[in-house]
C-alpha cells in the first residue's frame, strides 16, 4: 500500500512538473513573439495566433489543448474584469446607446442571420443552426483595441467597440446556454424542471441575460463601500481578485450569467469604487497587477488558440465555414448599417427633447460616418466561440462539423479582418477621429 501510494505521489509530481514545463514553454514562444512583433510593428495577438498555427500543424507541443473549463475559470473572468476596470464609466454611459443597440439587437441580428444562411446553405437543422450563430455572434476585439491603440485612434471609438464586446459576451453565452436545453431535453430537464413550459424557457433567459449583471453591480457596489475601511493596498488588490472570480462562481452557482456579473462589478469598482474606496497606492498598484495579469492571459490564450485551430481538419467542413462566414459579414455589415443609423435618429431626437429625459441619462451623440466600415472589421470573433464550441456535448449531432465551422470562422476573422484593419487603420481619413462636441450637461 505504502508502495503504491508512493508511485501513485511520483506519477502525480512527474505529471505536475510537466505541466509546469509546458507553460513555461508556452510563455517563452509568447516572449519570442512579442518580441518580434514590436520589432517589425505587428499586431501581437495576430502573431501569437500564426505561431500557435504553426505549432498546431507541427508535432512539438501536440498534446497542449485548449481546455473550455479552465479558459471559462481562468482566463475569461480575469479579461472581462480587467477591461471593465479601466473603462470609463462616463464615457460608456455617455454611449450606452450604440453599446445597447449592437450588443442585444446586434447579437440578435447576427445569431439569426448566420442561423438562416448556414440552414439554407448546409441544411443544418435550424436548432444547431441557431446554436452555431449563438458561438459565432459575440465578437473579441483585443487584437482590435490594441491596433487601436498603437496608431491613436480616438478614444470614443475605442469605448464604443469595448463597451459593445464586454455585454455581448454574456448575452451570446445566454443565447448559446438555452438552444443547448432546447436540443437537449434531458438537460433542460435538469436545469428547468421535467415540467418546463415556454414560460419557464423565457424567465430563464431573462434571468441569464440580466441578473448576472445585477448581481455584478450589487457586489462591486458592496465591495467599494467594504475597501473605504481598508488601507493596505496588498489587501485592496487581493479584494479585487477575489470579487473578480468569486463574482464569476456566484453568477455560475445562480444559473446565471457569470461573465455578466465579472463585467457589473468590474464597472462599478473600477469606477466608483477605485476613487472612493482605493488608496492611491492601491490604485497605482492594482493597475500595474491587472494590467500584467490580462497581458498574460491574452498572450497565453490566443497561442493556445492558434495550437487549437492548427490541430483541426478544417478541408472537411470548407463548404460550411464559407456560409457561416457570409453570415457573419453580412449580419455584421447589417447591424451596423442599420443600428447606427437608428441610433443617429434617436440621438439626434433626444437632443431635441433632453430637457424631458431622466438625469442619469445621457443624452446620445451622432457617430461618424467614416466610423462604419471601422465598426464593421472590428468584429473579430475569438476565444469565447472557441471555449462554447469546445464545451459542446458529445451527444451533440453533428458536433464534430459545427466545432469545424466555429474554428474556420475565428481563423478567418481574426487573420482577415485583423489585418485588414492593420492596412487600413493607418491610411484611414482624419475625419475618423470625432470632431469636438460639446459634452451633454
Amino acid at each position: 500500500m505504502i508502495l503504491s501510494n508512493l508511485l501513485s505521489n511520483t506519477t502525480s509530481a512527474a505529471s505536475a512538473f510537466a505541466q509546469v514545463q509546458t507553460v513555461l514553454i508556452l510563455l517563452v514562444i509568447t516572449l519570442i513573439v512579442a518580441l518580434i512583433s514590436r520589432r517589425l510593428r505587428l499586431v501581437y495577438t495576430l502573431v501569437l495566433v500564426v505561431a500557435g498555427l504553426l505549432i498546431g500543424f507541427l508535432p512539438f507541443l501536440s498534446q497542449v489543448h485548449l481546455d473550455p473549463n479552465v479558459v471559462l475559470f481562468l482566463f475569461l473572468p480575469a479579461l472581462l474584469f480587467e477591461g471593465a476596470w479601466n473603462v470609463e464609466v462616463e464615457k460608456l454611459a455617455a454611449d450606452w446607446l450604440p453599446v445597447v443597440l449592437l450588443a442585444i439587437p446586434g447579437i440578435v441580428i447576427s445569431l439569426a442571420l448566420v442561423a438562416a444562411i448556414v440552414h439554407w446553405g448546409t441544411g443544418l437543422a435550424w436548432l444547431l443552426a441557431l446554436l452555431l450563430g449563438a458561438m459565432v455572434s459575440p465578437t473579441d476585439p483585443v487584437a482590435v483595441l490594441s491596433l487601436m491603440d498603437q496608431l491613436g485612434i480616438a478614444d470614443r471609438l475605442r469605448t464604443i467597440v469595448e463597451g459593445e464586446s464586454l455585454f455581448n459576451d454574456g448575452v451570446g453565452v445566454a443565447a448559446f446556454e438555452i438552444f443547448l436545453l432546447l436540443l437537449m431535453p434531458s438537460l433542460g430537464a435538469t436545469v428547468l424542471g421535467n415540467d418546463a413550459s415556454w414560460w419557464a424557457v423565457v424567465i430563464d433567459t431573462i434571468w441569464l441575460m440580466f441578473g448576472g449583471l445585477a448581481l455584478g453591480l450589487i457586489v462591486g457596489w458592496v465591495t467599494a463601500r467594504l475597501l473605504r475601511h481598508v488601507d493596505d493596498h496588498l489587501i485592496e488588490i487581493t479584494v479585487t481578485f477575489s470579487v473578480a472570480y468569486g463574482v464569476y462562481l456566484a453568477g455560475t452557482a445562480l444559473r446565471t450569467s457569470g461573465l455578466l456579473a465579472v463585467v457589473g462589478a468590474g464597472l462599478v469598482i473600477g469606477s466608483y469604487g477605485r476613487r472612493t474606496g482605493l488608496s492611491e497606492r492601491a490604485q497605482e498598484a492594482a493597475h500595474d497587477v491587472w494590467e500584467f495579469i490580462a497581458y498574460l492571459a491574452n498572450s497565453l490564450l490566443f497561442l493556445l488558440l492558434g495550437i487549437e485551430i492548427g490541430s483541426t481538419n478544417l478541408a472537411q467542413a470548407f463548404p460550411g465555414i464559407l456560409w457561416a462566414l457570409l453570415g457573419v459579414v453580412v449580419g455584421r455589415v447589417l447591424m451596423v448599417y442599420t443600428l447606427i443609423p437608428l441610433q443617429d435618429a434617436l440621438a439626434r431626437g433626444l437632443e431635441r427633447r433632453g430637457d424631458k429625459l431622466p438625469r442619469f441619462l445621457p443624452v446620445p451623440r451622432p457617430i461618424p460616418r467614416t466610423w462604419r466600415p471601422l465598426l464593421v472589421l472590428s468584429g473579430l470573433r475569438g476565444a469565447l466561440s472557441i471555449v462554447l464550441v469546445l464545451s459542446l456535448p458529445d451527444t451533440i449531432a453533428q458536433r464534430n462539423f459545427i466545432a469545424d465551422i466555429v474554428y474556420g470562422v475565428v481563423l478567418v476573422t481574426l487573420l482577415g479582418q485583423g489585418l485588414a484593419l492593420r492596412v487600413l487603420l493607418p491610411r484611414w481619413p482624419k475625419e475618423n477621429e470625432e470632431t469636438p462636441t460639446e459634452k451633454p450637461s
